[in-house]
C-alpha cells in the first residue's frame, strides 16, 4: 500500500522554522491532485543559492509576455541605500530570466545594463560582465546562451558580497528574486485561474519562503531587513494553511541542489489561500521596489 509523508514533518530537519498553526475544520478545505505525467519529475527547490533559481515558479506556463510585469528600470538611477540596490538586483535578474524564457531579447539587453550599472554602485567588479558584454547580440539572441549569462552573473554576484563581508546584501538579493519570481507567478495565474500547475508551483513555495525567512533572520541589524522581515511573517502566515504531501513511491531529496523530487503529491488548503496569495505577494513587491523605502 503507497504511504504518504506529509512533509513538513519529514523536513523539519532541513528547514530552521516550520510552525503552523491549528488547520480550521475539514469542511473549509479542499483536496487537489497535483498532476504530474509518470515520466515527468516535479522538483521544488526548498532552499535557494541565488534569486535566479525561483525561476521554475514561472517556467513551461504556457502563458505569453506581459511587458506590465518587470519592474520599471526608468529610475534606477534614484537607487542609491546597498540594501535596496541589492533587493533589486535580485527583482531584475528574475525580470531578466522572465523575458529569456519569453525570447524578449530587446528588454532583456535593456535590463542586463540596468544590472550592470546597479552593480557598479555597490563594488560588483567591471569583469563579471566583460565576457557577454563583448558578443551581447548572440547572448541575447540565443536562449540558451542568455541563460549561461545570467546564471554566472548572479553566481559572481553571490560570490563577492560573501566574500566581502556582505553577506547582508547577498540575503537581500535572494528576498528580492525570491519575491519578484512569485510576484510573476501570481500574475500569470490572475490571467489563468484554472491553471492547477501554477497553483501548485506557487503553494509549494512554502518551504523555500522559510528558507529565506532564516537567511534574512540572520541580519537584523539592518533597520530594512526587519520591515522585510515583518512583511514575509504576514506571507508565512497564509502558507500556514497550506498542507503538501508526498508519496513515499518516486519520492526523494536532492540535498545537493536543495531539491525535493516526486512523481505525485496532493496538496491541503483553504479555498481562500490563492486569493491571499493575488493579495499580499503584490503588496510586498511593492514595498521591496518603492525608492521611498531607501533609507
Amino acid at each position: 500500500m503507497r504511504q504518504v509523508l506529509i512533509f513538513c514533518m519529514a523536513f523539519c530537519f532541513l528547514i530552521n522554522s516550520c510552525t503552523s498553526e491549528p488547520a480550521p475544520a475539514e469542511e473549509h478545505f479542499e483536496y487537489q491532485e497535483l498532476k504530474t505525467a509518470k515520466e515527468e519529475v516535479s522538483e521544488v527547490i526548498y532552499s535557494m543559492y541565488l534569486p535566479t533559481d525561483m525561476a521554475d515558479v514561472f517556467t513551461r506556463s504556457g502563458t505569453n509576455y506581459n511587458p506590465a510585469i518587470p519592474a520599471s528600470i526608468n529610475d534606477i538611477t534614484l537607487y542609491n541605500d546597498p540594501e535596496q540596490i541589492a533587493v533589486m538586483l535580485g527583482v531584475y535578474g528574475v525580470d531578466l530570466t522572465y523575458m529569456k524564457l519569453l525570447g524578449q531579447s530587446i528588454p532583456a539587453a535593456q535590463y542586463y545594463k540596468a544590472i550592470e550599472q546597479l552593480s557598479g554602485k555597490v563594488g560588483i567588479p567591471e569583469n563579471v560582465f566583460r565576457k557577454s558584454a563583448v558578443q551581447l547580440e548572440k547572448y541575447f539572441s540565443n536562449e540558451d546562451s542568455l541563460a549561461a549569462v545570467i546564471e554566472d552573473i548572479y553566481a559572481e554576484t553571490d560570490k563577492y558580497f560573501k566574500n566581502n563581508g556582505m553577506n547582508n546584501l547577498a540575503a537581500l538579493s535572494l528576498t528580492g528574486g525570491w519575491i519578484e519570481a512569485m510576484y510573476i507567478g501570481v500574475e500569470i495565474f490572475k490571467r489563468d485561474t484554472g491553471n492547477q500547475v501554477m497553483a501548485e508551483r506557487l503553494l509549494q513555495q512554502k518551504y523555500s519562503l522559510n528558507s529565506i525567512y532564516t537567511i534574512l533572520s540572520n541580519h537584523q541589524e539592518s533597520l530594512s531587513v526587519k520591515s522585510y522581515l515583518l512583511l514575509l511573517k504576514k506571507l508565512r502566515r497564509v502558507f500556514d494553511d497550506v498542507e503538501i504531501m508526498y508519496q513515499k513511491e518516486g519520492f526523494s531529496v536532492d540535498t545537493t541542489q536543495k531539491k525535493l523530487q516526486s512523481y505525485h503529491a496532493r496538496i491541503r488548503y483553504d479555498k481562500l489561500t490563492m486569493k491571499e496569495l493575488e493579495r499580499i505577494i503584490p503588496q510586498i513587491r511593492k514595498e521591496l521596489i518603492s525608492i521611498d523605502q531607501q533609507e
